[in-house]
């Protein structure tokens, strides 16, 4: 049973970055921040309601998995929505629980996937309280246009759950 959830999740994970770098954009941190600072996915021969009305199916389904709550929705044009990640992130030996909170706007055969706000909160036993990553500057973590190496993996586990979101969003919308 183990073996067989390992191998899902082996193969899961080839087709999602194979997908993410050759088929689709990425959410990534430079300097200016995120980038980009929204996804725009075509589903072909989608009506507005009908992507609407998968995606609210698609968020039940995985609620569990990514810790999703609808925020607020307008009915066929928006859904705000929060996911959080336990130990998503870490620097300098230090875990980092994750909020991400994202719009999600449907047009003909279109969403559009923009993250809204991201905040980090130390994994501690004592509550340090969420704080917010900078969603338009990341030019801390660079020096003379690179990435300092500290930073390196933090920046990029950041937007790691927002790219695995759309990816399987749009996969789901695309197969279903």
């Amino acid at each position: 049973m183990k073996a067989n959830r390992s191998i899902k999740n082996f193969i899961f994970y080839i087709n999602f970055f194979v997908a993410t770098s050759v088929l689709s954009q990425e959410f990534v941190i430079k300097e200016n921040g995120i980038n980009p600072k929204f996804i725009s996915i075509k589903i072909d021969s989608i009506a507005k309601r009908k992507l609407y009305n998968k995606t609210l199916r698609w968020i039940e389904e995985n609620e569990k998995r990514y810790k999703l709550s609808v925020d607020n929705k307008t009915e066929n044009k928006i859904i705000n929505l929060t996911s959080i990640k336990g130990n998503a992130v870490n620097l300098d030996k230090k875990y980092f629980n994750v909020k991400y909170t994202i719009r999600i706007v449907f047009k003909n055969e279109h969403y559009k996937f923009e993250p809204t706000e991201i905040k980090l909160k130390v994994n501690s036993k004592f509550d340090m309280g969420w704080k917010e990553f900078d969603l338009t500057n990341g030019s801390m973590y660079f020096k003379k246009g690179k990435v300092i190496k500290k930073y390196k993996s933090y920046i990029q586990d950041i937007t790691t759950l927002l790219n695995e979101l759309n990816y399987n969003l749009s996969n789901n919308l695309k197969n279903n």
